[in-house]
C-alpha cells in the first residue's frame, strides 16, 4: 500500500509540473502577505523560492530557480467554501508555512517544505 501511495504522489506531482503556468515578475511581492481585494500582485518572493497564485485563483506553486518545486489546488484539497467564491483571496507567508483564505471565511494553510494542504477552519 504505501509503495502504491508513493507512486501515485510521485505521478501526481510528475503530471503537475507539465501543467504549471511561468510566473510573471511584475506580479510578485517583496512583502509578506497579498490581499487580492488591495493589490494586482499575485506571488510573494520569500527566501528564494517564488509562491504563486495561478490564474484560476485556486492553485498555488512554488518556484526554485524558476522550476517548479511544489503546486496545490487549495480548492481541490479543502473543498469549495460554504459562502463566497470558490478562489484564494488573501496569502500570507509566515515562517515555515503559507496561510491562505478562500471563500469568505475558509482557513487554509500549506508547508512551504512541501506543499502539503489542510483545512484549518
Amino acid at each position: 500500500m504505501k509503495q502504491f501511495l508513493k507512486l501515485s504522489m510521485l505521478t501526481f506531482i510528475v503530471t503537475q509540473t507539465g501543467i504549471a503556468q511561468k510566473y510573471n515578475n511584475a506580479l510578485i511581492s517583496k512583502d509578506s502577505e497579498i490581499n487580492f481585494a488591495k493589490t494586482q500582485k499575485r506571488g510573494i518572493k520569500k527566501n528564494n523560492i517564488i509562491y504563486y497564485v495561478e490564474n484560476d485563483l485556486q492553485t498555488i506553486s512554488a518556484y526554485k530557480s524558476n522550476k517548479l518545486k511544489w503546486q496545490t489546488n487549495v480548492i481541490s484539497v479543502c473543498g469549495e467554501p460554504k459562502r463566497g467564491e470558490p478562489q484564494i483571496r488573501y496569502v500570507g507567508y509566515n515562517a515555515n508555512k503559507l496561510l491562505i483564505v478562500m471563500g469568505k471565511h475558509n482557513f487554509a494553510e500549506i508547508d512551504i517544505n512541501s506543499g502539503v494542504t489542510k483545512l484549518v477552519g
